[in-house]
């Protein structure tokens, strides 16, 4: 990070910046026949949230599978193992922080 002098204090800029636009993917129609990750990040109830919410998104949508992963540690980003897993065999994923 390069950063800027002044009267002694170095300020940095903590911001990253992307090599190019990052665009969202493309929405689904529908959740029907489809298969679902969801990400739990580690912390205390996500995974009582996404239990709940794969019960519900299954009566509702019915996807043809529902893939469930945990981050080993909240404090740290998902292992590039399990992001390209969830990128391999999920449709989308919806990811869930704890309390």
């Amino acid at each position: 990070m390069a950063g800027q002098a002044t009267d002694g204090i170095e300020i940095l800029d903590p911001t990253v910046r992307t090599a190019g636009q990052v665009l969202p993917a493309p929405r689904l129609s529908t959740l029907r026949g489809k298969r679902l990750g969801l990400l739990d990040n580690s912390k205390e109830k996500a995974d009582i949230f996404l239990a709940e919410l794969a019960e519900r998104l299954t009566q509702r949508f019915a996807p043809a599978e529902v893939i469930q992963r945990r981050k080993p540690s909240y404090s740290r980003v998902a292992p590039p193992a399990l992001i390209e897993e969830l990128g391999k065999t999920c449709d989308c994923v919806i990811t869930a922080m704890g309390a």
